[in-house]
């Protein structure tokens, strides 16, 4: 892939390494205990949702038992091997009546105006290009009275120990060309209002690992820092063997705030 560090938000997304793609595999597989970040969409049986930056998929099928055998999810991605995964799975698990998968080309959406009752959006709007433009897309696609979860990171309410704040900062500072908007979570709710969005609720769900999960998210910035040699070598690997270090004498944290964002399509 050639890089481009202005357009790499969106490009690291079209073309995917096989190490990243099985890493995400196990990133985003569906636990049982990711439910309840579904209740604020009140989604019910019936319903048509869309899946945006539907990634893998384990999220659609989730999606898709909520809304049962009268509803549908659209599954919407510009990856064109995540919407082949998650087509075979789908197949596998016997879903494939109620969850359909699209690969985006364009910023206009492949929905009707006023289709689809709900609209998740899951990690996915720190990536866009434009962030008017896309929630002018998803507001169009939203019958009125229809609802958008946005659930999305904030980069700069993150904790990493052993580290202390002042690394954590130079090493997502680093990494930020991964990202159209690293901040995107407390921005959310002033973009959906402008958007044209109304009734926006904001909740902060952190999550907290302690064992060692969140270390595929830290790697993965340290790819995207290698791939720009942004923070000097040496000391990228002094703090992954501080990392290691913590992680096996039980010193480890990582904190990442989740923004959960609600509004209803007024018009």
């Amino acid at each position: 892939m050639t890089v481009n560090k202005d357009s790499y938000y969106q490009d690291h997304w079209l073309e995917i390494e096989e190490e990243r793609l099985e890493r995400y595999e196990r990133m985003f597989e569906w636990r049982p205990e990711q439910t309840a970040m579904l209740d604020p969409a009140d989604l019910q049986p019936g319903q048509r949702v869309v899946d945006f930056g539907s990634g893998p998929g384990f999220l659609s099928l989730a999606l898709s038992d909520r809304v049962g055998d009268t509803g549908h999810v659209y599954g919407l991605d510009i990856n064109s091997e995540f919407v082949r995964r998650s087509t075979q799975r789908a197949k596998e698990s016997n879903k494939q009546d109620r969850v359909t998968f699209l690969q985006l080309t364009q910023d206009t959406l492949p929905l009707e105006d006023g289709s689809v009752d709900r609209v998740i959006c899951k990690n996915v709007l720190e990536y866009v290009p434009d962030i008017e433009t896309t929630l002018g897309e998803l507001k169009r696609i939203l019958k009125k009275g229809g609802k958008i979860l946005a659930i999305d990171s904030d980069w700069g309410f993150v904790v990493v120990e052993p580290w202390g704040a002042d690394r954590v900062r130079r090493f997502f500072n680093a990494a930020s060309a991964a990202f159209k908007e690293p901040n995107i979570g407390r921005k959310l709710p002033a973009a959906l209002k402008r958007a044209g969005f109304q009734d926006i609720e904001v909740d902060i769900r952190p999550f907290i690992d302690r064992q060692g999960e969140g270390m595929a998210v830290l790697s993965n910035m340290t790819g995207y820092i290698r791939t720009f040699g942004t923070l000097d070598s040496a000391e990228l690997k002094a703090m992954w063997e501080d990392l290691e270090q913590a992680v096996s004498e039980g010193d480890y944290m990582f904190i990442l705030p989740q923004f959960s964002v609600t509004a209803i399509n007024g018009r």
